[in-house]
């Protein structure tokens, strides 16, 4: 594939852009959550192991947003929501996309 002209393989861009920090596993307490949203809430000492729904996080992340905010934590918090929302409203399947959607567009402005 090229991009801006150059050689680029799947796998190198993969590797470079550490895909599998960004991808959503379902953890022991059945959330999906990726590596960087779990290293950005212990960050924060938010233990994510304790919730079994995603609307309470999201209250306890917001909450403390309230009183300091955290860029990193407020992306958390968006993706959070977004889920909880694309999940509630049975359009998770159509959305789960956007990942690679957003892989691609990122990959393309790397140039």
């Amino acid at each position: 594939m090229k991009i801006n002209n150059k050689d680029l393989k799947i796998e190198d861009a993969v590797n470079f852009a550490n895909i599998d920090n960004i991808l959503l596993k379902r953890r022991e307490n059945y959330m999906l959550l990726s590596d960087y949203q779990i290293d950005v809430l212990k960050r924060n000492n938010i233990d994510f192991l304790k919730y079994t729904d995603i609307k309470q996080l999201l209250f306890d992340i917001e909450e403390l947003l309230n009183s300091e905010y955290d860029e990193e934590l407020d992306l958390v918090s968006s993706q959070l929501a977004e889920l909880s929302y694309y999940r509630d409203t049975k359009k998770w399947e159509f959305n789960s996309h956007f990942y690679i959607s957003f892989f691609i567009i990122w990959l393309y402005s790397l140039g």
